[in-house]
């Protein structure tokens, strides 16, 4: 210490003496208030006034966790996450588990062994893809691997279940079976059989009201009396991000251009900009498009419920519990809500027909509506052939009578939350960290209607964003009007309502592994990025493996994307074996994707052999027949059973050899 004093006395003598410092020293009285004046006010900046100011008692609040603030002294949150206890501390008889977009993550699935006999639980499972349970149901999921090989006992367990699935799929309400399976094998006790609902023809709303109905009629044979409806909103959660989304966030088209036009028929592909967003995606994640209903049938439904000159006014309505979730944003307008958050244009359940028919303004309104609604069978032909909205069919029962009757509770109890529609990410994350690119085709369906005009139904979400990119529609076939709440520089469109999606569909870690990837139409989405990561990796020197690209579409005028596969295909010679199928070429017969991969099954089951991995995008119909054709070659040349080419390929799909992005 007393070197580095001695190192510095001459330093600060030398800068004692300078000409500056004699200079800067106050000579006059002025100087020294100046002076003065300069070092309070730097006092004052400095402390932030805290030196006279009288402190704030609640300052501590802006450093506080809220979960101390509500009152948990250990900093978690207060609600428990034991289903067993809320139970006990709530006072309630049953828990109900959803696991579709929410909510079997709320509590702790081993809680679940817990339940007392006095209650019962509820379970409402959905199946994706490959037999996968949704993402929030990772946790039961897990418990119920470990109920079966730690033989856990559930004996004071009594449920329902019921599952969401779609008999396209291969893997058919499989969640549910695993699910129930594991809870009979236990000593759980079945209240009524498990029941599944299909939505393979839309008949999931009519399944889940016979599955209800069941339920209730247990309900009051069991002894608990029926309560009066009431209608549960809270404030919109939805922008909140969770493990595999991310927060919902408005996203600026940067880019747009058509990649084909074919009748009524468009496709269009659209770049949007992340900006500053702290959102991250990776290549094969999805990205949620939250749409917005069309204007007409906004304006439609307000004016057959009479309610026009109310489309503007508050509308606040008070939840009787905090346990549900939001299906609006309160307070709101009508035109809000019918505009930005209910499924305006999609058809009514049958069940909600039936009851709305007791406001009908008339006794023949009343008399047509229960006549469309009164059989199952016939209301789905007649919702199949009209996709008739709420609003077109209470103008088609009563046409220029409003329904003025009808209370507004009925009407926002009864339409659906809007949902958001999934885009396979076609971009890489490599190549582009910051755009995400969308790849849509654009659907419109021409219909003749009960009076045998035509309408043509519009796809709501692939219309909107058509809308948004101000590229032309296909002839003949003039897109919607949509509401632009924010205006893009770009394009002078709207940036559109989205979030990111994690997906288990990813290329392997290892860019020397091989790969086969069979898509029809904008299923080639994820290949797209696929190629282009590869492409890269190739061009930096990075060793690639091969890859075969199985293709399909209608005709050439469909092929999407075919000037870059061109151009990947100069770039990676040998590494890259394009195979296209064309199902509607003039003079050609009709090959679909499937025929080709039966085609080149041995090249196909050599590469797998290998090493490869395998990916299926497209519509489940399609990834089904090439599941028949793959198993139909093994057994053809491998010679095996059946049931060993089942374990064959299940083998390979446990182990992320074999996967799909199916939807439809």
């Amino acid at each position: 210490m007393s070197d580095l004093r001695s190192q510095l006395n001459p330093l600060l003598q030398a800068l004692n003496t300078a000409p500056i410092f004699s200079s800067l020293k106050p000579s006059t009285t002025a100087d020294g208030l100046a002076a003065f004046l300069f070092l309070l006010a730097s006092l004052g900046y400095l402390s932030r006034g805290r030196i006279w100011d009288k402190p704030d008692p609640n300052y501590h609040v802006y450093f506080e966790r809220p979960q101390v603030a509500e009152g948990s002294s250990d900093g978690k949150a207060v609600t428990t996450r034991d289903v067993s206890q809320r139970l006990d501390e709530g006072g309630y008889h049953c828990v109900i588990f959803w696991g579709s977009q929410s909510d079997l993550s709320d509590y702790d699935a081993e809680s679940i062994a817990n339940i007392q006999k006095k209650y019962f639980a509820i379970f409402i499972v959905s199946t994706y893809g490959e037999g996968d349970p949704s993402d929030n149901t990772a946790g039961l999921w897990d418990w119920i691997k470990r109920v079966g090989e730690n033989k856990i006992r559930l004996g004071s367990l009594r449920y329902l279940a019921f599952g969401l699935g779609n008999s396209n799929y291969k893997y058919y309400n499989r969640v549910l079976d695993v699910v129930a399976d594991a809870f009979d094998t236990a000593g759980a006790t079945a209240l009524i059989p498990r029941q599944r609902a299909d939505d393979a023809n839309g008949g999931t709303e009519e399944d889940y009201q016979a599955w209800k109905d069941d339920v209730f009629a247990l309900l009051t044979q069991i002894g608990f009396p029926g309560e009066g409806c009431y209608l549960r909103v809270q404030h919109r959660t939805h922008h909140q991000r969770s493990a595999t989304n991310s927060a919902i966030v408005p996203l600026t088209i940067k880019h747009a251009r058509e990649l084909f036009t074919s009748g009524d028929r468009n496709c269009v592909h659209l770049e949007v900009d992340l900006g500053n967003m702290d959102i991250v995606y990776k290549t094969g994640d999805h990205i949620g498009v939250w749409p917005v209903n069309p204007e007409e049938e906004v304006s439609r439904l307000l004016d057959v419920l009479s309610l026009q000159n109310r489309r503007r006014e508050r509308l606040i309505v008070t939840p009787k519990s905090d346990a549900n979730k939001p299906k609006i944003p309160c307070p709101s307008t009508l035109e809000t809500a019918f505009r930005n958050h209910l499924e305006i244009c999609a058809p009514m359940a049958r069940k909600a027909v039936l009851e709305v028919a007791q406001f009908a303004p008339t006794p023949e309104a009343k008399s047509k509506l229960l006549d469309i609604a009164q059989d199952r069978e016939r209301y789905e032909r007649f919702t199949a052939s009209t996709h008739i909205t709420f609003a077109r069919l209470l103008k088609l029962v009563s046409p220029g009578v409003a329904w003025s009757s009808i209370p507004l509770a009925f009407v926002l109890e009864n339409l659906l939350p809007l949902q958001p529609r999934y885009y396979s990410i076609s971009s890489s994350s490599v190549i582009s960290p910051r755009r995400i690119a969308i790849t849509a085709l654009v659907v419109n369906k021409t219909i003749t209607t009960v009076d045998q005009s035509t309408a043509t139904i519009h796809g709501l979400t692939s219309n909107y964003l058509l809308s948004a990119s101000n590229l032309q529609p296909a002839a003949n076939t003039p897109v919607p009007v949509y509401h632009r709440s924010v205006e893009s520089g770009d394009l002078q469109g709207q940036a559109i309502l989205a979030h990111v999606r994690k997906s288990k569909f990813k290329l392997p870690i290892t860019s020397s592994t091989q790969l086969i990837m069979i898509s029809a139409g904008t299923g080639f989405a994820p290949f797209r990025a696929f190629l282009q990561e590869r492409a890269k990796l190739h061009a930096i020197g990075k060793s690639i493996g091969k890859m075969l690209l199985f293709f399909g579409c209608r005709n050439q005028n469909d092929y999407i994307y075919q000037d870059e596969l061109v151009k990947l295909q100069e770039q990676l010679g040998e590494k890259l074996e394009i195979v296209t199928a064309f199902s509607r070429m003039q003079g050609q017969p009709k090959i679909y994707v499937q025929d080709r991969v039966a085609e080149l099954a041995g090249k196909v089951l050599e590469m797998l052999e290998s090493g490869a991995n395998m990916y299926i995008c497209g519509k489940a119909s399609m990834a089904r027949e090439v599941d028949m054709k793959l198993e139909e070659a093994v057994m053809e040349k491998k010679g095996l059973a059946e049931v060993d080419v089942k374990a064959w390929a299940d083998a390979l799909k446990k182990r992320g050899k074999w996967k799909a992005d199916v939807w439809g």
